[in-house]
This record gives C-alpha cells, structure tokens and sequence, in this order.
C-alpha cells in the first residue's frame, strides 16, 4: 500500500514537472508569436531581426545585451502569467504549486540563456556542443530569416502543434 502511494506522489511530482514545462513554453510561443510578431512594423521585428536577420549577421562577436535579453519588465509579466496556474496548484500542495512556478521560471531562464547564445559568437560554452541547442540555434536562425515561423526559442513543440515550423533544405 505504502509503495502505491510513493508512486503516484512520483507520478504527481513528474506531472507537475512537465505541466511547467508546458505551460512555460507555450507563453513564450504566445508573447512570441502574438505581442512581438503581429506586424512588421513592430520594434521587435524591426530591430531585433534588422540586427540578426539570419543570413550573415545572425551571430555576432559583440552583441547588444537589449537588443537580446528580455527586460526585468519582460521577465516579471512573464511570472505573473505563471501565477494563476501556480496559485490553482498551490491551493492544493503549497509543495506543488511552488515546484511548478521555480520550473516555469528554469524555463524562462533556460530561453533567455539559449537565446543570448543562439547570437553571440562562443566556441568555448560547452552547450554549444549539444545537439539540442544545435537544433533549436538552426530552428530560431530560420526565424530571423522568416519572422512569420518558428516562433519557439527553447523549445520547437509548439510549432510543431500550432504548423508554424519551417525547415530549410
């Protein structure tokens, strides 16, 4: 009885785990996709994608922290659209529904890492060697290319589920 009851606290555990996961990820499709990309006049399009427009200028030795990483504005709107859904889950476990917002927050961190790297030039960072942030580096180039695709920094899955990939051959 003992054993059933530590596996579903497993099962529970891994579930909220992958719920922020989730759920991080798919506000930064959303903030991405919509609030940042909604025209080409927008500044984000018109700066941030003049500077790395994926061809030859995607990664540079010397780059822009601003013009890179999300503002603390940025990062705070982006917990406190983790909130509701962390208060929800808190209500229930206070252990579940703070393990659930330091996860949506790692993602949000791991996106503002990944992307810094996607442009500036390192030989030296040994993530840089992984074939994941190869594949999501290759994945985000394509999106400075076409700014209507690929709207996923650190993760591609809702491209995926949404039809916004674009793969170049």
């Amino acid at each position: 009885m003992y054993e059933i009851k530590e596996l579903s606290s497993l099962i529970i555990l891994v579930m909220t785990i992958i719920a922020g996961l989730l759920y991080s990820s798919l506000i930064e499709y959303c903030l991405h996709r919509f609030l940042l990309h909604n025209s080409y006049e927008q500044e984000h399009v018109k700066v941030h994608h003049k500077v790395f427009h994926g061809i030859d200028s995607y990664e540079l030795e010397v780059i822009d922290k601003e013009t890179v990483l999300s503002s603390f504005g940025e990062i705070l709107r982006n917990i406190v659209l983790y909130l509701p859904l962390a208060i929800v889950i808190f209500m229930r476990s206070k252990f579940l529904g703070i393990l659930f917002l330091i996860v949506c927050i790692l993602y949000n961190m791991w996106e503002e890492f990944v992307h810094y790297y996607f442009h500036k030039r390192n030989e030296h960072l040994f993530v840089l060697k992984l074939k994941l942030f190869n594949k999501l580096k290759e994945h985000h180039r394509i999106h400075h290319y076409m700014y209507r695709y690929n709207f996923g920094i650190g993760t591609r899955l809702w491209d995926v589920i949404f039809g916004t990939i674009k793969k170049v051959r």
